[in-house]
């Protein structure tokens, strides 16, 4: 007889009913949690809700709310609550912008570790930090030689954002004055620079559309790149310098064309280097309107071409700033307006006196009698270059007219300055040529005087006299008298 199994009797199938009964009463009760690998995490911030819950753990039953296999994935379901994570992905920003594999989400962020786990923290000593273009190298450890931990750069919040903050504070504390002027000039948006690798220190701008030679050389960083912007930056010469008003209509806007980087001055116009102060001798700091406000151009002046000028432009166009003057003016002086004036109004304060002093007769002479053809530079200024040397003055007296004349009169003469006895012996004085028989600088006594070298030798021996002093007598008699020395040499 054979015997019957066991596992289909009447109490093996009750026992099995009980069992399964109870067991689909405890999943039902407990929802997914009878699967569940372990707790969710209970980490939070207080002031944020997403979807109604601050924290995993607190739908740690609703295993659907993460898990739909087949139906969809777990990312999507990650993002239908954090919503700030698609708008990272979507922006390409911030570090979820920046992963390439961002649809896996449980890579980074596994659950059911346990109450304390930090889905944010725990993992991401595993993340390439220089993904984000900001590399850690040199972020180690801070000025204190302590460890450099994430939220002491990142917000504790969902956003985990970076806090520039966190930048200008840690490096003041090192070096106060520069970041202070630093944040000045370039604000506070540090990482538009900063790689981390302290890039930028070594930034080479020949590489870049701007090479900085010649004068942009020698200026700061901030000086172009204002409230610290560095894309986008016009480079043509009118972004930073204002068309001069001479120029403006006349030139274009391609400075390069006269101009380079080394000097804004001098130009080169047509090959050759040129400035209108020195290549023309007229500074145009006072010519930039005319009088009726309007901007005085190059072609203004020279109308017809750049190489050619006509004075009457100068005087065309101040008649129209007084008339009355420049008429007078004109028909006193001239036309020629650049023998006196070179743009800086020179002549304005001009004084003759300081030149050449118009006194006695000199004071009632016309302009045109010293300056023929209306011809100012050059004019001489010596006696003998306007008044012929008398003939009884030829060869005598030489040209330092003034030693004897003035010019309030030219006659009577005056000796200004003769210490001599004119009237000396039996001579009254008059006839110069009796002591000055060479030239009027020179004098001799031996007209008059014995003049037998040996003999006067001989006389004065005693008074050991040097060369050349024997025929210095006015030396010793200046009165014209005989005077004995004493043994004293007196």
């Amino acid at each position: 007889m054979r015997r019957r199994s066991t596992i289909l009797s009447l109490p093996s199938l009750l026992i099995f009913s009980i069992l399964a009964t109870g067991l689909g009463w405890t999943i039902w009760r407990q929802g997914g949690l009878a699967f569940s690998p372990g707790d969710l995490s209970g980490k939070n911030d207080a002031d944020i809700f997403l979807e109604g819950y601050s924290s995993h753990a607190e739908f740690e039953g609703q295993c659907s709310l993460c898990h739909q296999p087949l139906t969809k994935l777990q990312a999507e379901l990650c993002t239908d609550c954090h919503g700030n994570i698609t708008e990272q992905i979507d922006m390409k920003m911030s570090v979820h912008g920046n992963i390439e594999n961002v649809v896996h989400c449980a890579e980074c962020h596994s659950d059911h570790r346990g109450r304390q786990y930090d889905l944010r923290l725990e993992n991401l000593g595993d993340f390439n930090h220089s993904s984000l273009g900001f590399s850690l190298i040199w972020h180690q450890i801070d000025y204190s030689m302590q460890l450099i931990e994430c939220l002491g750069c990142h917000a504790a919040d969902e956003s985990f954002s970076m806090q520039t903050s966190s930048c200008t504070s840690c490096h003041a504390e090192h070096e106060q004055d520069f970041m202070l002027t630093h944040t000045n000039d370039f604000g506070g948006s540090c990482t538009s620079c900063h790689d981390g690798l302290d890039s930028m220190a070594r930034f080479d701008h020949t590489i870049s559309d701007f090479p900085l030679v010649g004068t942009h050389e020698q200026l700061s960083c901030v000086e172009c790149h204002i409230d610290g912007q560095f894309e986008d930056l016009q480079s043509d010469c009118i972004a930073c310098h204002e068309e001069p008003t001479g120029h403006q209509g006349l030139f274009g806007l391609d400075c390069e064309t006269c101009h380079d980087s080394i000097s804004w001055k001098p130009a080169y116009l047509n090959g050759q280097a040129f400035e209108h102060d020195t290549g023309t001798r007229f500074n145009l700091d006072l010519h930039s309107q005319d009088y009726a406000g309007e901007a005085i151009t190059c072609q203004s002046c020279h109308q017809e071409s750049l190489d050619k000028f006509s004075m009457e432009t100068c005087i065309d166009c101040h008649v129209t700033g007084d008339e009355i003057f420049i008429t007078q003016h004109q028909a006193e002086l001239g036309g020629k307006c650049l023998e006196c004036h070179d743009g800086v109004d020179r002549m304005r304060n001009f004084v003759h006196q300081e030149l050449f002093p118009l006194e006695g007769s000199h004071s009632v002479i016309e302009c045109q009698a010293c300056h023929v053809d209306q011809v100012y530079q050059g004019t001489p200024n010596e006696c003998k270059d306007c008044h012929p040397e008398p003939e009884i003055h030829a060869g005598f007296f030489g040209l330092k007219c003034e030693y004897c004349h003035e010019t309030l009169h030219w006659v009577p003469a005056q000796l200004h300055s003769h210490e001599f006895p004119i009237a000396h012996g039996d001579q009254p004085g008059e006839n110069c040529q009796l002591c000055h028989i060479s030239t009027y600088e020179q004098y001799t006594c031996y007209a008059c005087h014995e003049h037998d070298e040996s003999d006067i030798r001989e006389k004065h021996a005693r008074l050991d006299l040097l060369d050349g002093e024997l025929a210095r007598c006015i030396d010793c008699h200046a009165d014209g008298l005989v005077h004995e020395k004493n043994e004293n040499g007196n």
